[in-house]
Parts: structure tokens; sequence; C-alpha cells
């Protein structure tokens, strides 16, 4: 009897080293690999940070949606285009950012008056690091289709924004390159000044391998098959130089109505950044993963409508009401 009870008290000590060890086992193994945190905003509607970030853009449409807070790791492109003279009706202060971009027509039938009132304008209110802008087709004496403008209006942003014409720049230190393209270029669809740019800048690179334009602007439309109403009148031939020159992202305007968000393929991503509601288009583009992360573009409601009804507006982008304040994200 005692021998028994000795080999049952030897028994238990075993099994009790066993599972102490065990414990050990497992505890050592959750530090040195802590479980992956399956939680997204949408769990955790308090959260002020995240790691999760959608494998698309979120797109906020709504002109209730606010602004959503910068993403950590991204650039904040602050986006106006076809202010037509009307910028002292555009909410002030202007979303907060890296770069200003104005995509053409800051003045309204040629009147330099307006455009020299919208850059002392500019000067008062953008805080942006940057300002890049481009010509519209009322930037000019002669709002005709054909004929040179007598006078550069471009020039009065001397000292305030940099003026791209037909080139590839590079903004951010260097994080992102944007090609601008001039209005004359987009009416007689030729973009070989603009070629020769990409080319020359692509072929500077030592050791990088081969350079990726993040942004092309355009006052012009492209011409989008099944964009939906006001996406089908750009040019066909800017619509092939995009997908030659392959950007992240194109930004353009003069179609007021047709604002909005776009897709030509699942690399590139196409907003109508007309101003026509006062409101400026923001974008959070992550120079590192070489896509937008956020887009800010407010449409009215019908305007929403248009765009699920399109075959070219890709439904898991955008952000419904009920998931609005979810989305604060770190890359």
């Amino acid at each position: 009897m005692a021998r028994f009870k000795i080999k049952s008290q030897t028994l238990a000590l075993f099994i009790g080293i066993l599972l102490f060890l065990l414990h050990q086992s497992i505890t050592i193994k959750q530090q040195t690999n802590p479980p992956i945190n399956m939680t997204t905003p949408k769990d955790d509607q308090k959260s002020t940070s995240s790691s999760f970030t959608p494998p698309y853009p979120q797109l906020f449409l709504r002109q209730s949606d606010p602004l959503p807070p910068p993403i950590n790791g991204t650039l904040r492109l602050v986006f106006l285009s076809d202010t037509h003279g009307r910028h002292e009706k555009i909410p002030l202060p202007l979303p907060e950012g890296d770069i200003l971009f104005h995509l053409g027509d800051a003045s309204n039938r040629g009147n330099i008056s307006e455009m020299r009132s919208f850059v002392q304008w500019l000067k008062r209110n953008s805080f942006h690091k940057e300002r890049v802008v481009i010509d519209g087709n009322h930037d000019r004496d002669r709002i005709m289709l054909e004929g040179p403008s007598k006078r550069d209006f471009m020039a009065e942003y001397k000292g305030v924004a940099r003026v791209l014409r037909n080139e590839v720049v590079e903004v951010a230190g260097g994080k992102m390159s944007v090609v601008g393209l001039t209005w004359d270029a987009c009416q007689s669809q030729n973009f070989t000044e603009a070629k020769d740019s990409i080319q020359t800048w692509s072929e500077s690179a030592v050791g990088e391998g081969k350079r990726k334009v993040d942004l092309v602007l355009s006052h012009f439309p492209p011409n989008v098959e099944g964009g939906g109403r006001g996406w089908q009148y750009g040019s066909e031939l800017l619509s092939h130089f995009v997908k030659d020159v392959n950007p992240s992202l194109h930004c353009f305007g003069h179609i007021h109505y047709a604002r909005g968000v776009r897709a030509f393929n699942s690399d590139i991503m196409m907003v109508n950044c007309a101003s026509t509601w006062n409101e400026s288009v923001v974008v959070d583009y992550c120079p590192h993963r070489k896509r937008a992360l956020m887009i800010h573009c407010p449409v009215p409601e019908e305007s929403i409508k248009a765009h699920l009804r399109c075959s070219k507006f890709p439904k898991e982008w955008y952000v419904a009401e009920d998931e609005r304040d979810s989305y604060t994200m770190e890359v």
C-alpha cells in the first residue's frame, strides 16, 4: 500500500512537471509570435488608428462625409479645378495637405483680372508646401478652340505656383512624379513633348530601374467608354497616352457635371476634380505603394447613384454612410 502511494505521488509530480513545461512553452510562443490583430475599424469604431489597410482606395462621395484625418505614411493632395473666377466662394480654410493642385480654368472667358485675383487668393489662403498648376481653355485671351492665346495667363503664377507645360517633375522631395499637360496639347491631341520629357526623365535614373509616373494632370478629360454621363466626351488619344504612361492616378476637370471617380483598370484611378460645388478633392497617396488609399470627392446625391450604376466604378471603393467614421489607417 505504501509502495502504491509513493508511485501515485511520483506520477502526480511527473504530470505536474509536464503541465508546467507545456504552459511555459505556450507562453514563450505567444511572446515570440503575438496573435494577428484581425480587428477591422468596423469592430472598433472608437479606434484612432489601425493597421487595417484595404486593398483598394476608400472613397467618400457624400456631401455630408467629413474629411478623414490624413493616413500616416501618405502624401495629402488637394485638388481644385474649374473655379472660373468664383474662388471667393470656396469654403475656407482649404483642406491642409502637402501639395495643392489647380487643374485649369481659374479665370472665366479669358478674363485676366480674374486670373490675377485667383493668384492673390491662392497666396493668402494656401499654406501647402507646394503648389502645382496647369492651364485650361478659359485661361487665355481667346477661348475659341483654335488659335494661340495673345498673352500668357500662366505667367501670373510666377513665384506662387509651379506651372507644368507638357513635362514630368518630381515633387515632395522626390517622393512623387507628376506629368502636367497643357490645354493646347490635349486639344491638338499631340503629346509628343510630354512623351519626350518622360523618356528623358526615365533614362536619367541611375540604378533605380524603370521609373513610374505617379500622377498625370490634364484639364481635358480622357474618353472612358462605359464611364457614364460626361465621361464619354473626352479624348481617345489622351486615354491612350494615359494608358501608355500607366500612372496610378489621372486627375482632370472641364466637364463640370461629370465630377467623380472612375477606374481605367486595376492600376489607374481617374478623378474629375471640377470644383462645381466649391468643394476641393482630397487624396491620400502612398508613395511607397504607388497608389491612393483615400479619395474624398463630395458629389450630389444623384451623382452618387450614377457612380453606383457605372461599370467603370468598382462598388467596393465606396464607403457607405455607416462606415465613414471607421477609416483611420496607418501604412
